[in-house]
């Protein structure tokens, strides 16, 4: 399937359906913000869509409804951002891609995702629906460029009210600490104000989402990553968000600029 563009005023998004259904370009004022693809690297590039779970699952296992269920370790020794961004997804009208979970893990469901651009923001929203009972987790990681084709490097600010505790293993505790300095490759909770990414020079990017729990990944000298996600990662081995037959949940996420000069 071919790539999908949208434009607006100064602003182009390219969306790559075949590399998991991620928006590969976001070009302001023809200047790429997201991160490009090296090798087969899968993680670190674009900014795509993590369903039916973000972030890592310890060892890829967990017991939902007293079974224990394996899932592929793509980032050993755990699984990590669900199967959608690995896959192709379909086009089903303009700006919205469809993926259909079943047979991709072992709950099936389907997902359906909505990109729109506008002059001042690039909008995407996801439902993921369940055929049967399955625990759920969904968000989106986009990756920045820390240096753009002008301007200055890139300038996080971020104010999260508490921090998931990690352990030698990266994975979170369920217990909350205080924030401590950067860089970090960590879950926040309690974030008091949309996240800023500011590029001097050149301009500023704000995020805003729906869901509460958001990772961020700087300790990298080529990129940012502001994640939103629906929990805080290894959810599914405390305390799983659940859906039924028949129900759907609804996420979103938002990217608004503010471009200098």
């Amino acid at each position: 399937m071919g790539d999908i563009e949208l434009a607006a005023s100064k602003a182009a998004v390219r969306l790559d359906p075949g590399s998991g259904g991620r928006v590969a370009s976001l070009e302001l004022d023809g200047v790429e913000l997201l991160a490009p693809r090296h090798g087969d690297d899968w993680l670190t590039w674009g900014c795509y869509p993590m369903v039916p779970w973000a972030g890592r699952v310890r060892d890829g296992r967990f017991e939902f409804d007293g079974e224990q269920y394996q899932l592929e370790l793509d980032l050993p020794p755990h699984a990590i951002h669900g199967v959608g961004y690995r896959l192709e997804w379909e086009a089903a009208g303009p700006g919205a891609l469809h993926l259909n979970l079943e047979g991709l893990w072992p709950f099936g469901g389907w997902v359906e995702q909505r990109v729109d651009l506008t002059d001042q923001a690039l909008a995407l929203s996801m439902s993921v629906r369940a055929t049967r009972r399955m625990p759920v987790m969904a968000g989106w990681h986009p990756c920045f460029r820390r240096q753009l084709s002008r301007g200055g490097q890139a300038e996080l600010s971020f104010n999260g009210g508490y921090m998931w505790q990690r352990d030698d293993a990266g994975i979170p505790t369920g217990e909350r600490i205080p924030v401590p300095p950067g860089p970090w490759d960590d879950c926040f909770g309690d974030v008091a104000e949309p996240p800023v990414v500011r590029w001097p020079g050149f301009g500023s990017i704000w995020l805003e989402s729906s869901m509460n729990s958001w990772v961020v990944y700087d300790e990298r000298p080529d990129l940012v990553c502001v994640e939103p996600q629906s929990h805080a990662p290894d959810a599914f081995n405390r305390d799983p968000a659940i859906l039924e037959p028949g129900e759907t949940l609804e996420v979103w996420m938002k990217i608004s600029w503010d471009l200098e000069g």
